[in-house]
This record gives C-alpha cells, structure tokens and sequence, in this order.
C-alpha cells in the first residue's frame, strides 16, 4: 500500500513539474498561492504529440501489411507463428489509434499519463515490428 501511495504522489509531482516546465501553468505568489493553465500551450503540445504519434501509427500501419505479405510465402509452423504475432501486433496497433482518440479529449491531468503510456507502446510495438522483420528476412533467405 504504501509503494501505492508513493507511485501515485511521484506521478502528481513529474506531472505537475512537467507542466510548470512546459508553461502549461503559471503560479504567482501575492499572499496566496494562483495556479493557472495555459491552455493554448498546452492545447499545442498536445497537438504536436497527437501529430506525431499517428505520424509513427500509421507507418506502422504499413509496415504490418509488408510483414503480411512477407509471410504468405511461409509454411506449417513458421506460418502460424508469424501470423499469431502479426494479429498481436495488430491490436496493439490498433490500442495505440486508440488511444490517440483519447487524446483528443484528455486534459492536462490525463495527458502525461496517455502520453507515457502512448510512448512506451509506440516504442514496444517498433522493437517487436524490427524483430519480425529480421525473423522474416532470415527465413525467406534459408
């Protein structure tokens, strides 16, 4: 329980620091304290993010398709194989379109967290396509 709390404490402060490091609040000190929210910078930053993550979404739209064609020539087990993993990486590519929707409606207090979640995905999903990739090369090559 306490790991539980200290995750979720640590989470607040990266999020509220990241948004006072990226402008998206102001604080002024006149006897009380003022947060406010720049919502232009952020609504920009969020837009730049969006771009680019469906940018890397649907490049890799395409390259799923070229492994799908790559592994029609495979057979027996390899084929399965294949396939099973190509189904796997097609929902998580469809997870991360996904979640991109869920950006458009998410405010400051949810973006850093669909951001680092949308990030880790893009990242896992690239490994995992590179992987395959090599895997299919190798056996079309035998």
């Amino acid at each position: 329980m306490n790991r539980f709390v200290l995750l979720v404490v640590g989470l607040a402060l990266a999020f509220g620091l990241l948004g006072y490091w990226r402008g998206w609040y102001h604080i002024s000190n006149d006897g009380k304290v003022d947060v406010q929210v720049d919502q232009a910078k952020f609504g920009q930053d969020k837009d730049e993010f969006r771009k680019t993550a469906g940018d890397k979404v649907r490049s890799m739209k395409d390259e799923v398709a070229d492994l799908w064609r790559k592994s029609e020539g495979l057979k027996g087990e390899d084929k399965a194989q294949t396939q099973k993993e190509l189904d796997e990486l097609t929902r998580k590519r469809d997870r991360l379109e996904e979640q991109l929707r869920e950006l458009n409606d998410a405010g400051p207090d949810r973006f850093q967290s669909l951001n680092d979640d949308v990030s880790k995905s893009l990242d896992d999903v690239r490994k995992r396509i590179d992987e395959l990739n090599r895997k299919l090369d190798k056996q079309q090559g035998k």
